[in-house]
């Protein structure tokens, strides 16, 4: 996949887009927007804005997100970190810390007082935790205290959606659709029988914990839910339970349900809604 525009890729799995180094002149979108770009840096805009995307998320689809981004911060840098099923199933400690290190830099140097962190799914979910084990490593500090969008994340292991989120990489035609279908499906299985008779942890319920691990001062720090009933891959009751543990551990959390769009679909079906909610989250206003 090309880089987005205006973004230099720095590896595998990150991507960097600096305010001072884009040529050319802004969107149309973004000039037909002035006052509201304006009136988002009179209120103090994030200098930095971490993007963890969704699991093998196409980036057509988060070039739509950064976008937004664009409009409302212009004057962000902008971070991107993509996520798929290496990062899960075989991409090694070792090499997923090596290319995490350059993002761990940047939050170092740009501080957490100005940083909006955007999480999407468990993809997006188990990046986070990685950075921030490496950065509370490097700083003794953590980025628990960012404010923090979480989109259609954390989910829990269970064997619907755990299907639904690997169909969504099968090929379209039926018989390689059905072999590999099968193959998951007994996979599964296996994993999920495992949970109960095997001595390691689950993954999700690992980064369901971790996520809600303040390790420091987090009290009053804006979190924000993004999730929907309709969500096939991650529970509602899931995102539920998650923001209610964090609530009890300090965060000042906002519950967004959105009606009638699917995982990380909330953006598209009510792009005006999804955008509120991002800069009320900034702010800190109470009711979103």
């Amino acid at each position: 996949m090309a880089a987005l525009p205006s973004f230099s890729r720095v590896n595998d799995i990150v991507l960097v887009h600096s305010p001072t180094t884009t040529d050319g002149p802004p969107s149309s979108a973004a000039a037909s927007q002035p006052s509201r770009s304006s009136d988002a840096l009179a209120r103090g805009a994030p200098q930095t804005i971490l993007f963890l995307s969704w699991g093998d998320a196409n980036l057509r689809h988060v070039e739509k997100y950064i976008n937004l981004y664009t409009e409302l911060y212009p004057a962000a840098t902008i971070i991107i970190v993509k996520s798929g099923m290496a990062d899960f199933f075989y991409r090694t400690q070792q090499t997923l810390r090596r290319l995490l290190e350059p993002v761990v830099k940047m939050l170092r140097e740009s501080g957490e007082d100005s940083l909006l962190v955007h999480i999407m799914s468990n993809g997006g979910s188990k990046q986070w935790c990685e950075i921030n084990k490496l950065y509370s490593e490097a700083t003794g500090r953590t980025l628990s205290n960012a404010v923090t969008i979480l989109d259609s994340a954390p989910g829990r292991s269970r064997f619907k959606q755990t299907f639904a989120t690997l169909s969504r990489s099968l090929p379209r035609a039926f018989l390689p659709r059905m072999t590999l279908g099968f193959v998951f499906g007994v996979f599964l299985c296996i994993m999920h029988v495992g949970k109960y008779v095997l001595p390691w942890p689950d993954l999700l319920e690992v980064i369901r914990s971790r996520m809600n691990d303040p390790a420091g001062i987090v009290k009053g720090v804006r979190r924000c839910y993004i999730y929907s009933e309709q969500d096939d891959i991650i529970g509602w009751q899931d995102v539920e339970d998650h923001a209610r543990e964090a609530e009890q551990k300090g965060w000042a959390v906002e519950l967004v349900k959105f009606q009638g769009s699917t995982h990380v679909g909330h953006f598209k079906h009510n792009p005006a809604r999804y955008r509120e909610t991002i800069e009320k989250t900034w702010v800190g206003r109470s009711k979103l």
